[in-house]
């Protein structure tokens, strides 16, 4: 089995003078969710060379993100993160919103869901080291559990009873631990480029963030 877990990041942006597409949900109905999303990112400021990771998602692959449109993202994180005492850069603690897709054998299985962000590879890393009771990636979530060299992932035996969004196409799947340690591995690697990118910007924009990787990408709570 092919397995592949995609980082991506949630960028949903509204604007009052685009109407809201009149139907729903964005999974079913793609062209009409495409074109909302685009243009609410393009009125936001976003470049057209932003593309979602599937058509209709607010989801965007990582490594497809350009420079000038990350430097966008990175401004309206300060912006969104400031607390009551609008400590500026000081305040910007919190991961990008959206997390990994799961994907099997060229199928998307596992979508991010609701508070899903970046920092959740550190859940998926301690499916490796056997913390299968503690996986908390947003919510909701699978029941995971390990037998002998495999992880199994059950999305209808779930604690909290939401729906997953979008729909998962399996009720169980089970994964080679070996193959899910490698796309982890391949995972950290994509991590790790988007990471330089963030430092790059930083130093180019002269934003002085310190740690804007560290803070941005693993929400590490010591940025000295």
């Amino acid at each position: 089995m092919k397995v592949e877990l995609i980082p991506v990041i949630e960028i949903f942006n509204s604007n009052e003078n685009i109407k809201l597409p009149d139907l729903g949900p964005s999974w079913k109905y793609k062209d009409e969710w495409e074109t909302y999303h685009y243009l609410c990112n393009k009125a936001d400021g976003f470049s057209e060379k932003l593309k979602s990771y599937t058509k209709g998602s607010w989801l965007y692959k990582v490594d497809e993100i350009s420079d000038e449109d990350l430097l966008l993202l990175i401004y309206k994180e300060i912006e969104t993160q400031q607390t009551e005492e609008n400590n500026g850069i000081e305040d910007l603690a919190c991961s990008f919103s959206g997390g990994y897709v799961l994907r099997l054998d060229d199928v998307d299985v596992y979508f991010p869901q609701c508070c899903g962000c970046l920092a959740d590879i550190k859940e998926w890393e301690g499916l490796i080291l056997g913390k299968t009771n503690s996986f908390y990636p947003g919510h909701p979530f699978p029941r995971v559990t390990e037998n002998e060299n495999k992880i199994r992932f059950d999305f209808i035996d779930i604690e909290i009873r939401e729906s997953f969004a979008p729909p998962v196409p399996v009720n169980i799947v089970e994964i080679e631990k070996i193959d899910l340690k490698l796309a982890i591995a391949e995972a950290n690697k994509i991590l790790q480029i988007f990471a330089d990118q963030l430092i790059k910007i930083n130093e180019k924009e002269n934003l002085s963030i310190s740690n804007i990787d560290r803070r941005l990408i693993w929400a590490d709570e010591e940025f000295d």
